[in-house]
Parts: structure tokens; C-alpha cells; sequence
């Protein structure tokens, strides 16, 4: 095999697979990237088992055959190469690449041992989706999964797909996402994936390195997202998803809107001086008044702020980890964040008080209990 291309494609092609290759695994072949040329187009594969990545590019100057090469070494080098052509070969098991500065050989294994790449996946339902919509929901709730990988479903999104539109939902049970939106074009019969964050992670970032999302192919237990230089399949997460409409709260009648330029920045404050144990912020609800107060009795420290609010309901004070807080604040891009409370001891629902025709976003964040002082 013999392919040429410019230093700049070839890190392309790299950096677009990289992320499928896992840094450690126990089996050696999967540290390693396949390399395939084929009458004009060369494509790059890898995969953990998990996830498959390939990308094409067509190419003039080559002949046909199959390599491979220990992926992130190879896009390590590369990366440090000056511009201009490069040209990679293989004899003896031995990668070799040449550019005009010199040279380095890297020694590859058997490509027939290298996992089936697939190309697709066999029936499913196949639908097409604006690239920056999806782009869209992934970062809007993948930050609320459990960390907890033993727990997969939990640990991954749900993601629902119906002729009104998309669906995403995320939870680790002290937080929760949940972004619909509006897409014409959906037909058939409804239906829930499991998907874990990572992938939509790497869909996403498909998307913001300018690959064209074509379409997507949902199937029983895989499925394909197809651009226009990549495809992307992997394995669905088996099991089931909690029940997400039964906890989110129908009478939450007391509302408070604030300013996302002035609370943000509060809550970020109050973050640095609460208790390392359980960051707790107090928020106390005034009329047309909200003020924000922590207590760190390991510190000593303590700091207390008000800002104005709309809220003429009962007074109440409720208690909330700041950094999740924080977090979900940096999701509303709103320039008011409206929350919807029923008593200090139930989730709040917080959402954005404009929100762009056809979507329906918000959180539900779980408050702590309130001390006299932070312990």
C-alpha cells in the first residue's frame, strides 16, 4: 500500500478518529488505527468494541491495500510536522512515513485482525436531522449523567424520537435535563434509544469540525450516524429508563425571575467560599428581592448578597449544591432565568423565560437541606 497527501489532510483524518481509540486497552490491535485504499478513496477507521469511527478522503496518488499503525503515536507525529506532502508505505509489517524533513518508521500488525469495520447498519428507521439542532441538545443535557459508569443507563441519555419532533433527557437523581424540540420530516412509529454521552459527545464534535450530519439510522441495539467525510456506529445502551414524567412536578406555582448576568456571577462567588462537603448556597426568596448567602465553618469563611427579583409569593429559603447550580445556569442562554418552586424540601424547575420557537427546555434541580451552618 502507498497513499500521498498533504500533512494537513492527513492530521485531519487523524484527529477526526482519534477519540475511538482507547488510550490503554488489553488487547493490542485496538491501539491501532486501520488504513485502508481502495480505487482512489482512502478511509481511517478505529474502534475501542464500543464505538466505530471511519473517515474517507479521496486521493490521487496511491495504490491499493490495507495498513495499520498505532493510531495515537501516528497523530502525535504528525501533528508535529511541518506542512507539505506526506507519504506513507508499508513493507515487512512496517509503517513508513516520509515527508520532505526526513522520515520514521512505525511497526504495525496484521490489518485482518483488525475488527470488521461496519459501513452501516441493517434495517432501523433512518431520519434526517439539522446537525446544530442535535449539536444543540446533546450540550444541553449531557452534563447532567451520573458519573457513575456501573450504572449505564444512568450514566447515558435518553433520547426519544416521534413524528412531533426529538427528545432528549439526562439524570443522575439529583439533577435532571430535558430539551424538546420541534423537527419536521419524522415519521413512523415513536421510539426511545439509550445512548451513552460520550458518543453524542463525539457526534457533537462530528459536527462543530464542519462534518455535514446526513443522516441517522436507528436500529434494535446499534446505530449509524452517517456525515458527509465519517460514519459513526456503536452499540445502544440496554436496559430501561426511569420513569422522568412521574418526577417532574405538575404544582410548582411560586415563580422567580432573575437576572442570568447578575445571579450567575453570585452563585459562581458564593461557590468559591461554601463547604467543600456539600457547597451549599442558601438562597432566600424576598419580595422583588433574592439573597444569596454561604456559610464554611472549616474556613470561617462566610458571604452574603442581594440582588433584585420578581417574586411577590411567600418567603422561603431553600438550600442547593452550587456547583450544580452553577452548572445548570451555564446551560440557559436566556438573559433571565425563571424558577418554578413549591416548598423548600421539592425539586425547582429552572428554565430559560425566553426560549427560541419550537423548543422546550429546562432542569430540575434537588435542594438541599438547609443547617444553621455548613458542617
Amino acid at each position: 500500500m502507498r497513499v500521498q497527501m498533504d500533512q494537513s489532510e492527513l492530521l485531519g483524518m487523524l484527529q477526526t478518529v482519534i477519540d475511538a481509540v482507547p488510550s490503554k486497552s488489553t488487547l493490542p490491535i485496538l491501539s491501532m488505527m486501520l488504513m485502508a485504499v481502495e480505487e482512489g478513496t482512502c478511509s481511517l477507521s478505529g474502534t475501542d468494541l464500543e464505538v466505530f469511527l471511519t473517515t474517507t478522503r479521496a486521493v490521487q496518488d496511491a495504490e491499493d491495500g490495507r495498513i495499520t499503525f498505532p493510531g495515537r503515536l501516528m497523530f502525535d507525529f504528525v501533528r508535529e510536522l511541518p506542512a507539505g506532502p506526506v507519504t506513507i508505505t508499508e513493507a515487512d509489517g512496517r509503517v513508513t512515513l516520509r515527508s520532505a524533513n526526513g522520515e520514521c518508521s512505525l511497526l504495525g500488525m496484521p490489518a485482518n485482525e483488525f475488527p470488521t469495520v461496519p459501513k452501516g447498519i441493517e434495517g432501523g428507521v433512518t431520519i434526517s436531522v439539522d446537525g446544530d439542532l442535535l449539536r444543540r441538545m446533546i450540550e444541553k443535557t449531557a452534563f447532567a449523567v451520573h458519573p457513575d459508569q456501573t450504572r449505564p443507563v444512568l450514566s447515558s441519555i435518553c433520547w426519544r424520537v416521534n413524528p412531533n419532533g426529538m427528545v432528549m433527557v439526562a439524570t443522575d437523581g439529583h439533577r435532571l435535563a430535558k430539551i424538546s424540540e420541534v423537527v419536521e420530516g419524522i415519521h413512523g412509529d415513536p421510539l426511545q434509544v439509550i445512548v451513552a454521552p460520550r458518543v453524542l459527545q463525539q457526534v457533537e464534535r462530528l459536527i462543530r469540525d464542519d462534518n455535514k450530519l446526513e443522516s441517522i439510522t436507528i436500529g434494535e441495539r446499534q446505530i449509524h450516524f452517517a456525515y458527509s467525510g465519517a460514519n459513526l456506529v456503536t452499540r445502544l445502551v440496554e436496559g430501561k429508563y426511569v420513569d422522568v414524567e412521574s418526577v417532574i412536578p405538575k404544582d410548582n406555582n411560586r415563580r422567580l425571575i432573575v437576572s442570568r448576568d447578575e445571579f450567575q456571577p453570585a452563585v459562581r462567588r458564593m461557590q468559591i467560599l461554601s463547604s467543600q462537603q456539600n457547597h451549599q448556597v442558601r438562597l432566600a426568596l424576598h419580595k422583588d428581592e433574592l439573597e444569596l448567602s454561604t456559610v464554611n465553618r472549616d474556613t470561617g469563611a462566610e458571604a452574603r448578597e442581594r440582588i433584585p427579583a420578581q417574586y411577590d409569593d411567600e418567603e422561603m429559603e431553600i438550600g442547593y449544591n452550587a456547583n450544580y447550580l452553577k452548572e445548570v445556569l451555564s446551560k440557559i442562554d436566556s438573559e433571565q432565568v425563571e424558577f418554578h418552586f413549591r416548598e423548600p424540601v421539592s425539586a425547582a424547575i429552572i428554565k430559560p423565560a425566553k426560549q427560541p420557537e419550537g423548543e422546550d427546555y429546562f432542569c430540575l434541580l434537588m435542594p438541599l437541606r438547609l443547617l444553621n451552618t455548613d458542617s
